[in-house]
């Protein structure tokens, strides 16, 4: 009978011994999950932050040409394009992109692209209209990005201060990095609680128009 004792004795241990490991790498596991959970979470902030960002120089954009369009100095440009107007022509090539399966957003990206580097170099006038909007010089794009990039930072919690912004003169693209905070689950025993930032970086989609808009310098008039 104290034999049996015994044994009845070291299964009990044994058993909880065993549930002890078994919560441990629970733990692990949850742990490892989260911190996947964390880095995407991370990535889609900084991707839909620089998505933001392009979405308001896009907007600039087309302000830009309103004000082109609107103006006598596009008589030039119409007579030369068969009567259309800038914005005429962004649309039927935004259209030729959506037919073959385009997002919106991106139909216009590739119809801007297309349409307006050379008209830029054309039509000294064109470049000043998006300058106005723009600003003079490259950098001044993240006058116009930074507010809608910081909206979607705050707007995800991820981390503001570890926030950068940067434009890729070679793709010229919108460049966001940021971090979010990883928060151990924890027993406080064997896996202690500790916060770690998780970087991540996301881009948005080439405006390649924009070399044009920011390359040579501007004409002076009498």
């Amino acid at each position: 009978m104290k034999y049996l004792r015994n044994e009845r004795g070291n299964a009990v241990f044994f058993m909880l011994w065993l549930l002890g490991i078994v919560a441990i790498l629970f733990l692990i596991v949850l742990n490892i999950a989260k911190v996947f959970i964390v880095k995407e979470h991370a990535s889609l902030s900084v991707e839909q932050a620089a998505i933001a960002g392009t979405a308001a120089i896009i907007e600039k954009t087309k302000e830009a040409v309103k004000d082109f369009d609107s103006g006598p100095e596009s008589v030039a440009q119409k007579v030369l394009d068969g009567g259309k107007s800038i914005e005429d022509l962004i649309t039927e090539k935004e259209a030729e992109y959506t037919a073959n399966g385009a997002s919106e957003a991106d139909a216009f990206i590739k119809a801007a692209n297309d349409v307006l580097p050379p008209r830029l170099d054309k039509h000294p006038l064109l470049k000043i209209a998006f300058r106005n909007r723009l600003g003079n010089d490259s950098s001044d794009l993240y006058a116009v990005a930074t507010a809608d990039i910081q909206d979607i930072i705050n707007a995800n919690n991820a981390n503001m201060e570890d926030t950068e912004i940067l434009f890729d003169e070679d793709d010229w693209r919108l460049e966001v990095k940021s971090t979010a905070t990883f928060q151990s689950i924890s027993d406080n025993k064997y896996i202690q609680d500790f916060l770690a930032k998780i970087p991540q970086g996301g881009y948005g989609p080439s405006l390649s128009y924009l070399e044009s808009v920011y390359s040579g310098g501007l004409p002076i008039f009498p």
